[in-house]
């Protein structure tokens, strides 16, 4: 009886384990989308030639959603000690606490930490807007792998576990 329990809990959790691959995949498309969607309303309200830049970004935290609330939370802090670190600087860290992004994720946005609040509105919305495809395309491409692999994960986990099931009965 505890042989089977222990067998059954071993395969629930390699079924876990991949199961929680593919949510993790599909996490980080959701997140670059949420990013992206900031992005354009930071773009759409530099258009309008609304307010400075710290106005903005307190008004688009409160505006969106998941790792873009987020990263308009973190962007508006770092706004406000610009005299005792430059947003060039920061931008990176900020950036970088954003792992939900992944790599290629992060590296789309990377380039806005040296335009951000530097140039005129004109070019901030060009900067934001080549960001913002940028990280769609990217998206694109993991939302694709994503399907793929998900898929894979989860296989692997449910043969994986009822593997390790037959060798343990």
């Amino acid at each position: 009886m505890i042989r089977l329990l222990g067998a059954t809990l071993l395969a629930a959790g390699c079924a876990w384990i991949g199961f929680r691959a593919s949510w993790e995949m599909r996490a980080r498309g959701r997140a670059m989308g949420e990013v992206a969607e900031g992005l354009e309303l930071l773009e759409r309200e530099l258009e309008l030639g609304g307010a400075p830049l710290p106005h903005l970004v307190d008004d688009l935290s409160g505006r969106t959603r998941g790792q873009a609330r987020l990263l308009f939370q973190d962007l508006r802090q770092a706004l406000e000690h610009l005299d005792q670190e430059g947003l060039s600087r920061s931008w990176p860290t900020l950036i970088d606490r954003r792992r939900e992004l992944g790599e290629s994720g992060r590296a789309c946005l990377y380039p806005l930490g040296e335009l951000l609040g530097r140039y005129d509105s004109q070019a901030q919305i060009q900067g934001i807007s080549a960001a913002r495809r940028h990280l769609e395309e990217e998206r694109e491409k993991d939302a694709e792998e994503s399907r793929r692999q998900g898929r894979v994960c989860q296989a692997l986990g449910l043969t994986g576990g009822a593997f390790l099931v037959i060798l343990l009965i």
